[in-house]
């Protein structure tokens, strides 16, 4: 019996000794003249016994765009106004692709990131803030399956900020009528072979849409594919949905703007919200199918979507399928503002009527 308890008692050290983590510091001025000085450098860890691959998922500190991968809140309580990019990420593509950073147990690596970039802090205000990266992490095991692993974050930084509050840009204004682009498109590093693709993935975005409508259109009662994506029916939610699609449908996406400049291999595309028609195109879009889940025309269903030119804009509560199928039971609320349910719910794959 004493034996037993030997190695029960053994093996739940061993358990305990071998499990992954993470852990993360903040570095940076203290305090800084202007938001285009923001700047922080980001410490991550391998705190754990195991070598660690994670991915450099959009809303984490290891994003190579500028996403929402800090909150930065102030004395009041408040939080910063974002302003970054929005992208399409599918983590099993992106740990598919290898796209990761790979850290052995005491490794650490650092992060730059201007936080000007993605952040106003207009309506906040002067003073005072706390900057932590988010904590949640998506790593890769050896089978290539994704998993989650909450950080500890041993250090946040407190900076204060006075002057300038905001980086200049295109800012969205929600008064004018002005958002229907008419003139012919324009590409940015982008090759002949890669601006056609670009119109292919135009048209099937365009039918994606006409089709979804058609769908809406014809139902009765909600059905198995609104269900599946959207939760069940809501008056309020419907005429959401019908506001994102409607006027993606009557895009002209040969008239977007698209950069090709954007290599990293774990993303398919990102916008600024504000920046109504201007797509950037990474690595993962070139391999997306013309068909199925996932598309090059889904990509720009999605991307479109987020535009707070088109209905207000979606968020991404949610990346890949089965998380938001997830999302529609759990919280039908977010899934109508989830750009990868737009996606999912007019490419129909696998097929619902």
């Amino acid at each position: 019996m004493l034996a037993l308890q030997a190695l029960v008692t053994l093996a739940a050290a061993l358990s305990v000794a071998a499990a992954p983590g993470i852990t993360l510091r903040v570095e940076g001025a203290e305090t800084v003249t202007d938001v285009d000085n923001l700047k922080v450098s980001t410490i991550i860890t391998n705190s754990g016994d195991e070598t660690l691959r994670i991915l450099h998922h959009p809303l984490g500190p290891l994003s190579k765009i500028p996403t929402n991968g800090f909150s930065l809140v102030n004395s009041k309580g408040s939080s910063a106004g974002f302003g970054g990019a929005v992208a399409k990420y599918v983590p099993a593509v992106a740990a598919a692709n290898s796209a990761f950073t790979t850290l052995a147990p005491g490794e650490s690596v650092t992060v730059d990131r201007d936080l000007s970039d993605a952040y106003n802090l207009t309506a906040t205000g002067a003073g005072t803030y706390d900057v932590k990266p988010n904590e949640l992490f998506y790593l890769v095991d050896d089978k290539k399956e994704v998993f989650t692993l909450k950080a500890q974050v041993s250090k946040a930084h407190k900076v204060n900020v006075k002057g300038r509050l905001a980086k200049a840009r295109q800012e969205f204004d929600p008064t004018s009528s002005n958002h229907t682009l008419t003139k012919r498109g324009t590409f940015t590093n982008c090759i002949p072979l890669q601006q056609y693709v670009a119109g292919v993935a135009g048209g099937q975005a365009h039918n994606y849409a006409v089709a979804g409508i058609a769908h809406l259109d014809a139902m009765a009662i909600p059905s198995k594919r609104f269900i599946t994506w959207f939760g069940g029916f809501d008056w309020g939610r419907g005429a959401t949905i019908r506001n994102i699609l409607t006027p993606i449908k009557d895009l002209n996406f040969d008239s977007f703007r698209y950069d090709c400049s954007c290599t990293d291999q774990g993303v398919y595309a990102y916008v600024y919200p504000n920046d109504f028609g201007k797509i950037y195109f990474c690595g993962v879009f070139w391999n997306a199918p013309a068909t199925g889940t996932d598309t090059i025309g889904g990509t720009l269903v999605h991307e479109a979507s987020h535009f707070y030119a088109i209905g207000g804009g979606t968020s991404d509560y949610a990346y890949g399928q089965s998380a938001c199928k997830n999302l529609a039971i759990n919280n039908p609320g977010n899934a109508v503002r989830n750009a990868d349910t737009y996606e999912y719910f007019v490419e129909n794959n696998p097929y619902q009527g």
